[in-house]
C-alpha cells in the first residue's frame, strides 16, 4: 500500500503528473508537490533507476510501460482501500428525532441543534430505516458525510464562596435575564452555592456529574450556562482548555 510510505507516494504523484501532463518538467513537479530542486532530483534519479520513467531530454521524462503498470497497481489498491472505508462511513447508523411523520425508506435531511439530531422528510443527506411520528426516535442511514456541529456557548457565571456571601452576593435578576436569553441553552450548577443561586431563580440546574455534562453537551452542539462556585472555576476553566472547548467567564455581584 503506498500511503504507508512516504517515498511510494511522492513517487506516486510524479507518475500521475508526467502521465496526466507529458509537458511538465522537474522543476514543473517541483513546485507542485512544494519539494526542493535537490530532492525531486534524487526522486527521478530513483524512478530512472526502476524503469519507471526514461528521460526525453535534460529535465524532461515520460513514464514507461512499466511505470503506467506500477500506477495502476497503486490505484487500484487505493481504490480498494477507499472503498472498504467509505463502506464502513456508510454503513453507520444514526437514531434521530423525527421532525413531523417519517416512514421507512423515505428521504430525509438530518441535523444537529442543541446537542440532539433531527430529521425531517425532504430531500437531504439520508435514508430512514424505520418509521416514526412527530417526535418519536427514527433511525437513519447516512447517505452523505457528516458534518459535525460546530460546539456549544459555554458561559461560566462565577458564585462567591459562601464565606464571601454565596447566592446572596449574586444578582439574580441578571442572572435569570441571562438564563431567558439563552432559552435552549442548558443549564448546570457546579458547587452548592451555585445550585441554590440557580433555585433561587426558579431554575432547577443539572448538578450530579455537572462538569461531565458541560463537556459532553458542549461537544455535541448544545449551548451550556455553568453557574459555578468561585472555588470550582479554576478546575473548571483547567478541564474545558483541556478539550479545546472556548468560553466566556461573568460574575453578576452585588
Amino acid at each position: 500500500m503506498i500511503l504507508l510510505n512516504r517515498k511510494d507516494t511522492i513517487k506516486f504523484l510524479i507518475l500521475t503528473e508526467l502521465i496526466k501532463n507529458p509537458e511538465c518538467n522537474q522543476r514543473d513537479i517541483a513546485k507542485k508537490l512544494e519539494l526542493t530542486p535537490q530532492a525531486i532530483s534524487e526522486y527521478f534519479k530513483e524512478l530512472v533507476s526502476e524503469e519507471l520513467v526514461k528521460i526525453v531530454h535534460k529535465g524532461y521524462y515520460e513514464v514507461t510501460k512499466k511505470g503506467e503498470e506500477w500506477v495502476g497497481k497503486a490505484l487500484f489498491d487505493i481504490h480498494v482501500f477507499t472503498e472498504e472505508l467509505l463502506k464502513k462511513i456508510y454503513s453507520k447508523t444514526i437514531v434521530a428525532i423525527a421532525k413531523g411523520e417519517i416512514k421507512n425508506g423515505d428521504e430525509v435531511r438530518y441535523w444537529v441543534e442543541d446537542g440532539f439530531i433531527f430529521a425531517s422528510k425532504e430531500k437531504g443527506n439520508g435514508i430512514a430505516l424505520t418509521s416514526a411520528k412527530d417526535g418519536e426516535d427514527v433511525l437513519i442511514k447516512p447517505i452523505e458525510i457528516f458534518i459535525p456541529p460546530e460546539k456549544g456557548e459555554i458561559i461560566i457565571v462565577k458564585v462567591p464562596n459562601v464565606a464571601e456571601g454565596g447566592s446572596r452576593r449574586v444578582d439574580l435578576s441578571k442572572l435569570s435575564e441571562l438564563v431567558k436569553s439563552k432559552s435552549r441553552s442548558i443549564v448546570v450548577a457546579i458547587g452548592v452555592e451555585a445550585l441554590i443561586t440557580c433555585r433561587k431563580i426558579r431554575v432547577e440546574p443539572i448538578f450530579f456529574g455537572s462538569k461531565l455534562v458541560t463537556v459532553e453537551a458542549a461537544h455535541h452542539g448544545s449551548g451550556v450556562i455553568v453557574v459555578c462556585t468561585d472555588k470550582l472555576v479554576e478546575d473548571l476553566v483547567r478541564t474545558l482548555i483541556d478539550e479545546g472547548l472556548k468560553f466566556e467567564v461573568v460574575e453578576f455581584n452585588l
